[in-house]
């Protein structure tokens, strides 16, 4: 049997505007002098003598002049200042620049298209200044002069689509006018309204590459670097953010960490925004424990010793030390997935009870001491369940954590919240607030958890749809 030969995908063709993308006229504002008053350049270049002239209905000369005639200034007057204009056009070379290299690293799967409502002697002006550095962007150049019609009409991107071999599911349109994207989109086509270079450039990366290969890539460059900083801009280096990588990507190689003899400090070194001698802690520990290999005598010992740290309630304290009461509803959450994972849970009935009323009373909605979003007891409730595999706990808790969950679908959120936000140009998702450091007020956000937790979505979203 003969094999077939691989499908080869078909390439992404990007169409991009002229004017309001890649260069940025300045004549709008200019003004005219008429026999009564003076007229704006820009509201010229919105009369349909001017959008006659740019479908090639009419000359220059003759565009020129009937303007005149009906705004009652000199005709010579409005080609001086076009032909000033022209010779002092520049485009956005950063952008450019951008695009280029995003082409070379797409390696022949982008099609570049330029779509522009545009007269012929302005196309021809600007592709003699700007030379060959700029136009070698495009495959395909659609200028509405030649085209005979303008956007948004349906007649040009049914052309530039038939012109170029484009199929409108494959082809992203980029313009600075919402009534040109929503033309566009009315055919298929993936439509962007254009703000800024820097969002585009993100834009594209996000629309034309694997997100998960990119996020990926993202944490293997930072392997062994994965800094937190405050929302002050400050960092802080600490273990929590580490074992947090560990324990959703399970990949040992992205994370450096120093094993302690036993218990486990939040910080990596000398304490920050808090007391000088800061204990260690449960919610560190606990993490450690379920990421890592320990010997099971070793863990057991461990979990004695928890057993004795609990307050007059039988709930789980944050810290070793008993000068320091603290108690956590998703740190408890946190050390219980270790207890169960060691079939221990049933050691801490009243810390079970306490979770289960703040579940079915919604009591999370406001956040915790140190953790302030609903999503943080809704993730550590669904790793308790995922990690212990124990069927009483699911039939007492999994269909309630389901309807809790569903309730937060459209919420509002930020980036580890959601855990979907589109990544950024390096591949990575920015640095959610994800920790509060409540003696100083400071939040705690760290790159790679983010991302670590967005890949993670996105591949179980694979899984389940594929």
């Amino acid at each position: 049997m003969t094999q077939s030969a691989p499908i080869t995908p078909s390439p992404i063709n990007l169409v991009l505007d002229l004017g309001g993308v890649l260069f940025h006229p300045k004549l709008g504002q200019l003004q005219l002098k008429t026999q009564t008053s003076s007229v704006s350049v820009k509201r010229l270049v919105s009369t349909t003598t001017w959008m006659d002239y740019e479908c090639g209905k009419l000359s220059e000369k003759e565009c020129y002049q009937q303007l005149a005639d009906e705004y009652g200034f000199q005709a010579n007057d409005l080609a001086i200042v076009i032909s000033k204009g022209r010779a002092v056009a520049e485009y956005d070379r950063n952008l450019v620049a951008s695009l280029l290299d995003f082409k070379k690293v797409m390696a022949g799967k982008v099609v570049f298209i330029l779509a522009s409502n545009i007269s012929s002697p302005d196309y021809m002006a600007l592709q003699q200044l700007w030379g060959k550095y700029f136009w070698s962007l495009f495959d395909h150049c659609f200028p509405s002069a030649t085209v005979g019609t303008r956007k948004p009409s349906m007649r040009f991107y049914r052309h530039m689509l038939r012109a170029s071999g484009a199929v409108p599911q494959n082809t992203i349109f980029v313009d600075d006018r919402a009534e040109n994207v929503l033309a566009a989109s009315a055919l298929g086509i993936k439509g962007i309204l254009f703000t800024d270079g820097e969002n585009l450039i993100q834009s594209l990366m996000n629309m034309t590459g694997d997100p998960v290969e990119r996020g990926q890539a993202f944490l293997q460059a930072s392997a062994g670097q994965h800094p937190s900083t405050t929302d002050q801009g400050e960092v802080v280096e600490e273990n929590y953010s580490l074992l947090l990588i560990l324990d959703t990507t399970g990949d040992s190689s992205l994370v450096s960490l120093s094993r302690p003899p036993r218990f486990w400090n939040f910080f990596t070194g000398a304490a920050s925004f808090t007391t000088e001698t800061y204990p260690d802690d449960l919610d560190t520990t606990s993490l450690a424990l379920a990421s890592m290999s320990y010997e099971p005598s070793v863990v057991h010992s461990m979990l004695d010793e928890m057993l004795n740290n609990v307050d007059e309630d039988g709930l789980l304290n944050f810290y070793l030390d008993t000068s320091r009461p603290r108690v956590d509803a998703v740190v408890c959450l946190n050390i219980l997935t270790v207890f169960c994972m060691y079939k221990r849970g049933h050691q801490l009935p009243e810390t079970l009870n306490w979770i289960y009323d703040i579940l079915l009373n919604r009591a999370y909605m406001n956040g915790t001491r140190y953790y302030t979003t609903p999503e943080w007891f809704l993730y550590y409730m669904d790793r308790l369940l995922s990690r212990s595999n124990d069927q009483i706990l699911r039939d007492r808790f999994e269909s309630l954590l389901r309807t809790r969950v569903i309730e937060r679908i459209g919420a509002e959120g930020d980036a580890l919240c959601l855990a979907m936000r589109l990544c950024c140009k390096d591949g990575g998702w920015g640095p959610s607030l994800m920790y509060l450091i409540p003696g100083s007020s400071r939040w705690l956000g760290n790159r790679s958890v983010t991302t670590a937790f967005a890949v993670k979505v996105l591949q179980s979203a694979a899984y389940t749809t594929g």
